[in-house]
């Protein structure tokens, strides 16, 4: 003898599952992990790489394999190739999150002469709080 279920039953069981499922993918969207400083660097030379649309990395001249995301870069400089020097607070991955590169808080952002003439730059320097 099989098993039946009230259909009323059985769609107020899935009603309260999505509902539950919904509810926790909106709380673990919502939380936001807190930008932990792990060290700061001072005058480091990089070159700006534009992985897409979205995506915009910076990597270190002295370090290829090193990639630092930046989410406070300034639009204008988000330029494939482009060369700074900036200051910034480097911050620890959180844990369970894959990223592209590691988290970077930039405090000031430097340009050269010749890379602000090429890429017609509205400014030499930016400092960010």
């Amino acid at each position: 003898m099989a098993l039946h279920l009230d259909k009323d039953v059985y769609m107020k069981k899935i009603r309260l599952f999505m509902t539950l499922l919904m509810f926790s993918v909106v709380l673990g969207a919502s939380a936001q992990a807190k930008f932990e400083k792990v060290k700061s660097l001072k005058g480091i030379k990089v070159t700006v790489k534009v992985l897409n649309e979205t995506q915009t990395v910076i990597v270190p001249d002295t370090d290829p394999n090193q990639r630092y995301v930046a989410t406070d870069l300034p639009a204008e400089l988000r330029k494939d190739g482009l060369h700074l020097s900036i200051d910034g607070d480097v911050g620890a991955i959180p844990p369970n999150v894959r990223m592209i590169g590691v988290p970077f808080h930039i405090t000031c952002i430097k340009v050269t002469s010749s890379d602000r003439k090429k890429y017609k730059l509205s400014k030499k320097m930016w400092c960010m709080k």
